[in-house]
């Protein structure tokens, strides 16, 4: 007969500070002797960095050259725009963020949970990788300008976060202005000539479509009213925009931060349909389909993105037809998008594979079609498995947008060419920019992973 050995009683968490730095850095051989090793290291690097930072830098080549840097060779007397642009957008953010917040306080009512709205404090620890890097900006600027335009930045965002306060019939209208300020974000920018019309006539449409009363009128009724509707706002939208044309600066003179941040939201806005549909399509039971599907994200896969943005440029007229131009940003989006999306259909597929056949057949024995049980059962599991996982791939895209250089489009990182063509920063500086480059490229790719990182904490994902 064995005796029961006794258990020690959990040691209380140290309260005094040297029993804190005991805890967290000795609490054993193994992990002291790093300590003791890596400490000095670390204090090293740490005074070099600070020695290379307040005194041995020349931050000239940045602080004078920061309009190059983020709006490239942009038209200086067009600069009204990106002001105009960067408030739109902030009001765009706005109104989402109060949108989806107030969304999420009706479910929280409806679960009968408690619902805190999220806090100023809160969001500065989101984003204060961002905050810190366009306060860098701010201080290096030498004019009043860009301390108005971040005041107005911050108002815009405050005043369409008031969206939280409309009431819940209206929450669907929150959703197409957010819509609405994006695509007008855009086009004050690149104007409103040619094609630009159709995404505001199609959110007129939707718009009208959805707040047309169901109830009043019979089906047959209800259906023409609701296409009449949605034409006739096509149409109005369309009347508009010829009688009001502004031509605006195409984007083949995008350049800068300003190029690469939108190259990079647009490829991932427009990947991951496209690669959502292809892991569907790999998994379907029609062969053609899934052949086809295979043979893409095979070959794209296998293909690195410098090559596939050269065959992009050089390979991609010969698919359309005469007398069509791209230009060369819209190529490069093209390749950008074809290549993501490759990743993004393998990356979907595994968390598809990850889920039990149990769900499939549930929904089969609660009478569901095999479209509701996939767009109600399985992606939602799905997306939500492979979000570190997608994050990641748009992550890598973004920095891959510096490749748009070979392709002698000037984004972030090859607006140091121009800046060490200069007389005075040919040879002094280059160290400098390169810091300024890493910075602002770190600065996005760490918010976007804190984002994935809290979404995934709301989620659960890891947790059964």
């Amino acid at each position: 007969m064995t005796t029961p050995t006794k258990t020690e009683a959990p040691r209380p968490p140290a309260t005094t500070l040297s029993g804190r730095l005991k805890s967290r850095f000795f609490p054993n051989p193994w992990s002291g002797a790093v300590s003791i090793i890596l400490t000095p290291l670390l204090i090293y690097l740490g005074y070099r960095t600070l020695l290379f930072v307040f005194v041995n830098a020349r931050w000239d080549a940045v602080s004078r050259n920061l309009t190059l840097f983020m709006q490239g060779t942009y038209p200086r007397d067009q600069q009204w725009r990106l002001v105009v642009q960067v408030l739109l957008l902030a009001l765009a953010l706005g109104v989402g963020t109060g949108t989806g917040s107030a969304a999420a306080r009706d479910r929280a009512e409806e679960a009968g949970l408690a619902y805190s709205p999220p806090s100023v404090l809160g969001t500065l620890r989101r984003f204060w990788s961002l905050i810190a890097f366009v306060l860098i900006l701010l201080f290096m600027t030498g004019t009043p300008v860009p301390w108005i335009t971040a005041a107005g930045v911050v108002v815009a965002g405050l005043l369409g976060w008031q969206a939280f306060r409309l009431p819940r019939r209206l929450r669907m209208a929150g959703w197409l202005v957010t819509l609405l300020l994006l695509f007008a974000g855009f086009q004050v920018v690149s104007g409103t000539v040619g094609a630009a019309w159709v995404p505001m006539g199609v959110i007129a449409a939707v718009a009208l479509w959805k707040t047309t009363p169901e109830k009043r009128f019979a089906l047959r009724m209800t259906l023409l009213l609701k296409v009449g509707l949605a034409v006739g706002a096509l149409a109005s939208v369309r009347a508009l925009y010829l009688a009001f044309p502004l031509v605006g600066v195409g984007w083949d003179n995008w350049s800068g931060f300003h190029l690469t941040l939108w190259w990079s939201a647009i490829v991932i806005v427009l990947s991951f349909p496209f690669g959502l549909l292809l892991a569907l399509a790999r998994r379907s039971s029609l062969p053609a389909l899934r052949y086809l599907s295979t043979s893409y994200i095979e070959l794209i896969r296998g293909v690195p993105l410098i090559t596939l943005l050269f065959m992009g440029q050089f390979m991609l007229g010969f698919l359309l037809p005469v007398g069509s131009s791209l230009s060369r940003i819209s190529r490069s989006i093209a390749a950008g998008t074809m290549f993501t999306s490759a990743y993004v259909a393998e990356i979907v597929r595994g968390g598809l594979q990850s889920l039990p056949a149990g769900q499939t057949e549930a929904g089969q024995a609660l009478g569901m079609g095999s479209t509701a049980i996939m767009r109600k059962i399985v992606l939602p599991q799905a997306l939500r498995a492979v979000i570190p996982a997608m994050v990641g791939q748009f992550i890598s895209l973004f920095k891959d947008s510096s490749l748009l250089f070979i392709l002698n489009l000037v984004e972030f990182l090859g607006v140091r060419g121009l800046v060490h063509a200069q007389a005075d920063f040919r040879v002094v500086g280059h160290a400098e920019t390169l810091v300024f480059v890493a910075l602002g490229y770190w600065a996005f790719a760490f918010a976007m992973s804190r984002e994935s990182q809290r979404l995934e904490r709301r989620l659960g994902v890891g947790v059964r």
